[in-house]
């Protein structure tokens, strides 16, 4: 969009902004090496052992452990930024990412292995509302040149600003969220006929899931707000830069 590369809705060249890189400021950018800042590099052993959770995903526990190791070190980076002093531009887009890969293919997971089910649409469409509602939120976000997807608007939703502004509370729903579909996971497995030693393991999920499942259900109605308010905004937005396109016209003629 020409919107993230410098121009403005009426199609000339805005000011220099974040995601122009003049050849002077160069040599400063690469003066430090940040694909190795501490974070990032907690960062790539999270996607590695994402990568491995669904690799070994038809043995539960290996799945099970390596999910959660992703997991965790995605509540670590974000310390080990602030205590280094590495917050970066790329740290925040690297998390993100690997967030929604994560949280899509473990949707999808659940989708392939309740096959059949009503409960397959449902995960398909909770995927569908998880990518639709963040993509939305971060392009309203650079559209009205917020330094962070977090960094919320003073007229925003007070859920909104509540989830996103207080860590405990983004943690225990992210946390829940999770955890619900992972049960949803290891409950497959363990009405699949594994060995009974595994199943006494197992069994606890059910009891988990449904602890789980009110804070799970907030996120999910949290995504869907995000995505309405996103939308109205972006609309806010088409409005205002319709409006000043259309006075340039009248006084240019």
């Amino acid at each position: 969009s020409r919107h993230f590369q410098g121009w403005n809705s009426q199609g000339s060249r805005s000011s220099p902004s974040a995601v122009e890189f003049p050849q002077r400021e160069r040599g400063v950018i690469m003066a430090e090496n940040v694909y190795l800042f501490v974070p990032n590099l907690i960062g790539y052993v999270r996607i590695i052992s994402g990568m491995a959770a669904f690799y070994y995903a038809d043995i539960w526990w290996a799945f099970l452990m390596l999910y959660f190791v992703s997991y965790f070190l995605d509540c670590i980076d974000g310390l080990a930024a602030r205590y280094f002093g590495q917050a970066t531009r790329f740290g925040q887009m690297l998390d993100m990412v690997t967030d929604r890969a994560c949280t899509a293919c473990l949707l999808g997971l659940l989708a392939h292995l309740y096959a059949g089910s009503n409960l397959a649409f449902a995960f398909y469409m909770l995927l569908a509302l998880d990518l639709c509602s963040h993509y939305c939120h971060v392009y309203s976000q650079l559209l009205a040149g917020s330094e962070s997807h977090k960094k919320l608007a003073v007229d925003e939703n007070w859920l909104l600003k509540l989830y996103y502004h207080d860590q405990k509370v983004l943690f225990t729903l992210c946390l829940f969220n999770e955890t619900a579909f992972v049960m949803a996971f290891l409950l497959h497995h363990a009405s699949a006929g594994v060995s009974p030693s595994a199943v006494m393991v197992l069994q606890p999920a059910r009891t988990l899931l449904l602890i789980c499942i009110p804070f799970a259900t907030v996120k999910q109605y949290l995504n869907l707000l995000q995505m309405l308010s996103a939308s109205r905004r972006i609309v806010a937005y088409d409005v205002s830069s319709r409006a000043e396109a259309k006075k340039e016209a009248s006084k240019a003629k």
